[in-house]
């Protein structure tokens, strides 16, 4: 039987309040997870992924798994990729699996320079508009482009990206991407807390993983993009000290969207999305 969200939320409520972001830190320095349930569950949810991507054939559809929080994991027929991994693990375990990574935007709980490194330092493409290399295209050389907005083609995935604000101060701070493998699409808006610029431009996604933090319009965002698969990342981020999309803000996203006609789902740590 299907876990209600209100129940998940509760559940997730009670392990996570206990986790300080000092206790997080250190448990990302160290691995100890100092008999805190969301801590040990985050290292399981790590194993079961890498598990689970090394074991899955994809071969009609993608398979995607939630890590931790906005981050995700992609296998499709020829390709395994990222998208905003952020793990204590990731940069030694994950990116030797991996193909490419995509990345939103340079916050810490978005991105960590030593998986970068990682990915740099085999030879593997790193997408975002703040890094030096962007991976695929070089904006500042060739016309037609800016920053962040472009079309491309890695292995057997088609990607479109765009700019969102962040905030109101962080404007086109975000990089969403839209990303297709055949028939398949997923869109990843990142932290975008304005419904205006986001978009697809190959209509109505399969999968849409979204923030509904930032202060966005969760129901106006909706709206907008329709998806048929919607999934609520990045709650409960244990870094924050501040600002983390706790119960009450977490029911209001649910029923904002679910007044707009999206059933939500909410991605948590380990999860095969699809």
């Amino acid at each position: 039987m299907r876990i209600s969200n209100d129940d998940i939320i509760d559940i997730w409520q009670s392990r996570t309040e206990r986790v300080t972001a000092d206790a997080y830190r250190r448990y990302f320095t160290d691995g100890k997870t100092r008999r805190l349930a969301a801590l040990a569950q985050l290292e399981r949810a790590f194993d079961k992924v890498l598990r689970e991507v090394r074991a899955t054939e994809a071969r009609d559809a993608p398979a995607v798994w939630s890590l931790y929080n906005m981050g995700v994991v992609v296998k499709t027929r020829e390709s395994v990729f990222s998208i905003d991994v952020v793990h204590r693990r990731a940069a030694r375990e994950l990116a030797p699996l991996l193909d490419f990574a995509l990345v939103t935007h340079n916050h810490a709980d978005h991105f960590t320079r030593d998986f970068y490194d990682a990915m740099n330092g085999a030879g593997k493409t790193v997408v975002s508009n703040f890094l030096d290399n962007y991976g695929v295209h070089d904006w500042r050389r060739e016309g037609g482009f800016r920053p962040g907005e472009s079309a491309f083609s890695i292995r057997d995935v088609e990607i479109r990206t765009s700019l969102v604000d962040h905030n109101d101060y962080l404007v086109d701070f975000t990089t969403a991407f839209e990303i297709k493998a055949g028939g398949w699409s997923m869109y990843h808006s990142g932290d975008c807390g304005s419904a205006a610029k986001l978009g697809t431009a190959w209509g109505r996604p399969d999968l849409w993983m979204f923030f509904p933090g930032c202060g966005v319009d969760v129901g106006k965002a909706v709206r907008r993009i329709r998806p048929r698969r919607l999934v609520f990342g990045h709650l409960w981020e244990l870094a924050h000290s501040k600002g983390r999309l706790d119960a009450p803000l977490v029911r209001a996203a649910v029923a904002a969207a679910e007044s707009a006609g999206a059933t939500p789902v909410l991605g948590l740590w380990g999860d095969r999305i699809i």
